[in-house]
């Protein structure tokens, strides 16, 4: 059925010369209208409370696919290891100081800047004192330097599927459009900073203080291309 719909919708933007990429993001608001209508059923709030009592609530999002064994995963797009659908562009449904820690891997590269900078001040607002929100992006400006520095190695490990280093350094960037800015360690800091985070510190995979946190995925081919970076509340 999926492909039938595909097939007729790429048909209609063939006759009518309306861009694909417009069909798609219409097709995109409209189901975030519904995750959000959604979110404020009581029923989805009673769970959220639920959570917030057992008084040791870990976040993951954008989780997708990837189960985290006692952490609560929160994604837009439905799953079998999604528990709560959430538009994650606008506020949490989370009491504050209710989260102990938080999590996201390839996620807040989606959001557009001003939506970063609420996500990251809800985060800060739900976290205890002393919690922290361990946070994976794509590390877009590692590719444009050692595209600078012709290191083909490099792009053979971080993207190998990729023809050329420019094609790889593209996509990186805009990901055919879904991603919606790039980072580098400072301009996280910056942005946490402005958040309310007190410290901010970039790290490697799966090094962490708190062995709750070591979940990052270890493919070589993930690492060489993330910028890992925890920043804890105050």
């Amino acid at each position: 059925m999926a492909e039938i719909l595909q097939k007729a919708a790429r048909k209609f933007c063939e006759v009518t010369g309306i861009p694909r990429y417009f069909i798609h993001q219409n097709v995109f608001e409209t189901k975030m209208m519904f995750v959000r209508l959604n979110s404020l059923m009581p029923w989805q709030w009673a769970r959220v409370r639920r959570w917030e009592k057992s008084g040791n609530l870990n976040v993951v999002f954008g989780c997708g696919d990837t189960r985290y064994p006692g952490w609560v995963g929160v994604d837009c797009f439905r799953g079998k290891s999604v528990d709560l659908l959430l538009d994650l562009r606008r506020r949490l449904p989370f009491h504050d100081q209710s989260v102990q820690k938080c999590y996201s891997e390839h996620f807040m590269e989606h959001l557009y800047p001003e939506e970063v900078e609420l996500h990251l001040a809800e985060v800060n607002r739900i976290l205890v004192s002393a919690g922290t929100y361990r946070l994976a992006v794509p590390a877009a400006v590692r590719f444009a330097q050692k595209y600078l520095e012709d290191d083909t190695n490099f792009f053979a490990l971080a993207h190998p599927w990729e023809p050329r280093p420019f094609d790889a350094m593209r996509k990186i960037f805009s990901w055919n459009g879904e991603h919606r800015t790039i980072y580098d360690f400072s301009q996280i800091e910056y942005l946490a900073k402005r958040a309310g985070f007190s410290t901010v510190r970039e790290c490697h995979a799966n090094q962490s203080p708190d062995p709750a946190l070591r979940i990052d995925r270890d493919e070589p081919q993930r690492v060489a291309e993330t910028l890992y970076t925890e920043m804890t509340k105050a």
